[in-house]
């Protein structure tokens, strides 16, 4: 049988050399205290993986006051107040954190993207289509694809429209940050929390009075 592109192209990809076994190579340590520093050290880790859940949790309460006020703002303001800074008084001092909600969101499928546009409008909803051919196909007509190339029709129609796959992606349109009051009219939160924008917090800190 003839070569063919698709399996000219699998011979021509190079293929990643075995890994070896691996199998480390121990050495003796004999410095004074270099036990205890590794000790230390670990526990360290262990200290900083506990305070990094902490600040997570810390910052998502954080996060959840702040989109309340932020909406509040976008309402008042009846436009996308962009970043705010938050703060907090007790006596004198001020603790402050910027919030910054940002034109990306979390990742959609077609059934929430249908509840989307049902909602709000089809206009909420970006749609993007990509075409790959289906392996199995390719195992199946290679040779008849290849020949394709050079005017060939040798395809049955039923498995034509089988060489082809489309996925389908769908994502929450650009510039939805700005139209949350055209979408949700007061309810500014409502739209926020049905299409998830990314928000991010920034350099929290406490200023003495």
């Amino acid at each position: 049988m003839a070569t063919n592109l698709f399996s000219k192209a699998k011979k021509s990809a190079e293929k990643a050399p075995a890994k070896p076994k691996d199998e480390k190579v121990r050495i003796k340590v004999e410095d004074a205290g270099f036990f205890e520093k590794i000790e230390s050290m670990e526990k360290l880790q262990d200290t900083i993986k506990s305070a990094e859940a902490k600040v997570s949790m810390i910052a998502d309460e954080i996060k959840d006051t702040g989109k309340r006020l932020w909406a509040a703002k976008y309402n008042q303001m009846e436009k996308n107040p962009g970043s705010v800074m938050l703060e907090a008084r007790m006596g004198e001092d001020i603790a402050q954190v910027m919030l910054l909600p940002s034109d990306k969101y979390i990742t959609i499928n077609a059934e929430r993207a249908d509840e989307l546009r049902e909602t709000y409008g089809n206009d909420i909803v970006e749609e993007s289509t990509t075409f790959a051919f289906d392996n199995e196909m390719v195992d199946k007509y290679g040779e008849v694809i290849s020949n394709l190339i050079e005017m060939s029709d040798e395809i049955s129609e039923a498995d034509k429209a089988k060489i082809i796959k489309a996925v389908t992606k769908f994502s929450v349109a650009k510039g939805t940050i700005d139209k949350f009051k055209v979408y949700g009219g007061a309810d500014v939160f409502g739209v926020m929390e049905a299409v998830r924008p990314v928000v991010a917090l920034k350099g929290p800190e406490v200023i003495k009075g």
